[in-house]
């Protein structure tokens, strides 16, 4: 009798798992961190939202359901950056000690400094603007300002406060200074930025929180 030729049974091969898919909210930090790389190696009008889609691994519609406009996009990306420096300059800031303003300016001014010297090239961007060259750059940079600004002054009101027990009107004083401490730390940037030769954020910092301590709190 023949034999029966049997068929051999077909391998099947389990079914690829589909990539998950992540919405526009959960795209956005991965879409600002391909952005910030471009914006600041071919500026604000060399980037185009399909270089932004390419170096992020995914489609032009997914760029513009995170993001509507590319002044939208870098809109966002000078809010974020801002967020990170007003962090570095709270961090400098933490611990105060209300009876020695000077040691308080000095560590805090060194450490803003040494997040400054950490990320040159994100710190040109907010304040150079480089990678920018629209309205968008000195809003959201006066906005940053403003907010440090704020921040600093509810510090040397407290210091004022301590110096001055009772003292009618001060928070207009403690705005001043706010926009004095502001001020400096910009300085401070800015040098560092622009001629790091013969400075280090330690000795930058010393020097800021020397100066704005004799300067301003001297009264």
């Amino acid at each position: 009798m023949e034999e029966e030729a049997t068929t051999p049974a077909r391998q099947t091969t389990p079914a690829r798992k589909r990539a998950q898919h992540l919405g526009p909210v959960r795209r956005r930090p991965q879409i600002l961190d391909a952005a910030l790389e471009l914006f600041l190696e071919h500026g604000y009008d060399g980037t185009s939202m399909q270089a932004v889609a390419s170096a992020s691994a995914v489609t032009k519609p997914v760029i513009y359901a995170a993001f509507a406009s590319k002044d939208a996009l870098f809109r966002a990306l000078l809010e974020r950056e801002e967020e990170r420096i007003l962090a570095d300059i709270s961090a400098g800031f933490e611990g105060i000690d209300l009876e020695d303003p000077e040691k308080t300016l000095v560590e805090g001014f060194t450490a803003f400094l040494r997040a400054v010297a950490a990320s040159p090239e994100v710190y040109r961007l907010i304040f150079f603007g480089e990678g920018g060259g629209n309205a968008a750059v000195a809003e959201r940079v006066e906005a940053g300002r403003n907010a440090q600004v704020q921040a600093l002054a509810t510090l040397a009101k407290a210091w004022l406060e301590v110096r001055h027990p009772g003292a009618d009107d001060l928070d207009h004083l403690a705005g001043l200074l706010g926009q004095v401490l502001v001020g400096l730390a910009e300085a401070g940037a800015r040098t560092l930025l622009g001629e790091s030769e013969g400075w280090t954020p330690e000795a930058l910092g010393k020097t800021l929180g020397l100066l704005a301590t004799q300067g301003q709190f001297a009264f």
